[in-house]
């Protein structure tokens, strides 16, 4: 019996270290694995269908904080891109009484922003908007920054012609869940818009303003329809 225990125990001696060899060969390095997951930032990846835009029919309270613009747009495009933008929110959360949806005051929504400030305004992670949400009484909170447009005009001007000018709106948006503390949407998303015009030498341009609200208003559609 003794002999047969001490031969078990020599073969466990023996076999340890090739399984231990295995496992260390199984182990690969981080930059051999660096296609093999993704971090848990929170980023979704909804893709763009054709989801019409309709009124929210959910009771929830909703705080949009200012919009960041570092899209280096001017005059009226600029105009433009914030109209859009408050279109489509107006489109979701319409301002009326028969409205399930609450929109949380400017007032409120800025006192949160001033008592819980973010170390990157342009860029706020979820728990800094999640604590700006739970400071104003909001259950959503939204985030719009405009980031910077490519611009393009094509076509000819001699004499009479056919022009065209193409903007491609680049923004990043967020949608916060408060209470679950998940982003509902945290993306960017492109959106391009046009405007074209027939010239009769400088009569009736095409429109620079007007192909950026288009992209502008690309984006904000697929944001506000990707969640209820």
């Amino acid at each position: 019996m003794r002999k047969l225990l001490l031969c078990l125990f020599c073969i466990l001696l023996c076999v340890a270290p090739l399984s231990v060899q295995a496992d260390a060969k199984e182990e690969i390095s981080s930059i051999d694995a660096i296609d093999q997951g993704v971090a848990d930032t929170g980023e979704t990846h909804f893709v763009k269908g054709e989801v019409k835009l309709t009124e929210c029919t959910q009771p929830y309270a909703v705080a949009v904080l200012p919009f960041v613009d570092v899209s280096g747009l001017e005059g009226r495009s600029r105009e433009m891109a914030v109209g859009a933008i408050k279109d489509s929110l107006k489109k979701k959360y319409p301002a009326k009484k028969t409205s399930v949806t609450k929109i949380i005051s400017n007032n409120a929504v800025q006192k949160a922003i001033l008592d819980n400030p973010m170390e990157n305004a342009e860029t706020p992670t979820l728990s800094e908007l999640v604590r700006i949400g739970e400071a104003c009484g909001a259950d959503r909170v939204i985030f719009v920054s405009v980031l910077p447009a490519r611009e393009k005009e094509t076509g000819f001007m001699v004499i009479a012609g056919t022009q065209t000018y193409s903007a491609t709106v680049m923004m990043k948006l967020k949608c916060v869940d408060v209470n679950e503390e998940k982003f509902l949407f945290n993306q960017n998303v492109e959106g391009i818009g046009s405007s074209s015009s027939i010239n009769f030498w400088k009569i009736g341009q095409p429109s620079r303003a007007k192909a950026v609200k288009r992209g502008v208003t690309e984006c904000m559609e697929f944001f506000l329809t990707s969640f209820e």
